[in-house]
């Protein structure tokens, strides 16, 4: 069962790329290799990778809005999430759409506050 949750979730590639007998450290240099070629693909101009809620002008319904970078799509689980954790920062994520700069969001970082010690 759980090969056929890998083969469910994984690309083609991945499952070539493991089928191939490959070291690890041949497989870590090849996706280095393909996240270095992708990155300025994937990254969103200037410097902005990640936005909070309020970046985001704190909306509260998903849709996609229009923001300085380009359009941003948020879902309901995102909202979810802020609501939940309304200072939690998400990475933006370049949608596959080459002609617009279209960005969804990725993995959330919650802050970290001053730990207490007992």
């Amino acid at each position: 069962m759980a090969d056929n949750i890998f083969k469910r979730w994984t690309s083609k590639w991945v499952r070539e790329l493991d089928a191939s007998g490959a070291s690890l450290s041949e497989i870590a240099g090849v996706l280095a290799q393909t996240e270095a070629a992708h990155m300025d693909r994937n990254e969103p101009p200037g410097s902005i990778k990640k936005i909070t809620w309020q970046k985001a002008g704190s909306v509260t319904e998903p849709g996609r809005y229009m923001l300085t970078f380009g359009s941003l799509i948020i879902t309901a689980d995102d909202l979810a999430i802020w609501r939940q954790f309304p200072d939690a920062t998400f990475t933006l994520v370049r949608t596959a759409k080459e002609a617009e700069e279209e960005y969804r969001l990725g993995t959330f970082e919650l802050p970290v506050g001053p730990q207490k010690y007992e």
